[in-house]
């Protein structure tokens, strides 16, 4: 099980772990795992000690232990034995829950305190807040709090939900399609960017939004939200700068989707099995 820490600590080096505390080493987009059985777990001090290098940061307990994020020191031509570097989203895909829940706190904590170290007002030195998860301006007192970009998904149906709207961004794999997304702006609502998102990349217009499900997507920030809609109007078209293509599919002739991992694969997993 793991359980998140409530305040913040200072960095620590590898020689004040201890051998049995679990790590969530990071290299760009991939972390190092151990993988048993096809499902990738957290190695501990004594197992990646030779790669860890640090500063690290913790994140919370994990089975009793701490639980530490921090970087690869080197990517070795061969990793120690049953130790392998996988993509965050395939841990996604096929972690537990405690994993899961791990790594997406681990990337974004480790990000947010490694990018924030000076006040942004006077440029001070900050500090580990004691009483709060932020970090503390010792000069002119200003907090600064990890960051959560809120994002809408959207899937938008019609026909008594027998066909849904898709779309093929600009940075997908060739064939990819999936459901309508966009960030949450500043002085919105949720339900107003779903509102917002779906005119500006597909023109069309919806109503009866319904909340379904959240996920973190630490890549680097973000909190998916996740709605379903009914179409209210409108001819569905690309905006031609994000999005290349959109077109209405149905149940049983979907294009290819994202892989599971996601909260788009789970609503269109849904979706095909009539649960919308």
């Amino acid at each position: 099980m793991f359980t998140v820490s409530n305040v913040q600590s200072a960095f620590r080096s590898v020689r004040e772990l201890e051998p049995e505390d679990r790590l969530v080493l990071l290299s760009r987009q991939e972390t190092l795992v151990r993988p048993r059985g096809g499902v990738p777990e957290l190695p501990t001090v004594r197992e990646a000690v030779k790669l860890a290098g640090g500063p690290f940061v913790e994140i919370g307990h994990f089975e009793g232990g701490r639980c530490f994020a921090g970087r690869l020191s080197a990517c070795p031509e061969r990793f120690p034995e049953g130790m392998e570097l996988w993509a965050g989203r395939a841990i996604l895909a096929a972690g537990a829950e405690d994993t899961r829940t791990a790594l997406c706190r681990g990337r974004e904590m480790f990000l947010w305190r490694d990018q924030h170290r000076f006040c942004g007002g006077c440029r001070a030195e900050l500090s580990p807040s004691r009483k709060d998860l932020a970090m503390l301006c010792p000069e002119c007192g200003c907090m600064y709090f990890p960051q959560i970009a809120p994002a809408v998904i959207v899937a938008i149906t019609r026909d008594g939900g027998r066909e849904i709207l898709l779309a093929h961004n600009r940075r997908f794999a060739d064939g990819v399609y999936s459901l309508i997304a966009g960030f949450v702006e500043a002085g919105e609502s949720a339900e107003q960017a779903v509102h917002r998102e779906i005119r500006e990349e597909t023109h069309v217009e919806v109503d009866s939004i319904r909340y379904l499900t959240s996920q973190s997507w630490p890549f680097p920030n973000s909190l998916m939200l996740a709605f379903s809609a009914e179409y209210a109007g409108g001819e569905a078209f690309p905006d031609g700068e994000e999005l290349a293509d959109c077109r209405w599919f149905r149940r049983d002739a979907l294009p290819l989707i994202p892989q599971p991992g996601s909260v788009a694969r789970l609503v269109l997993d849904r979706f095909a099995a009539g649960e919308l």
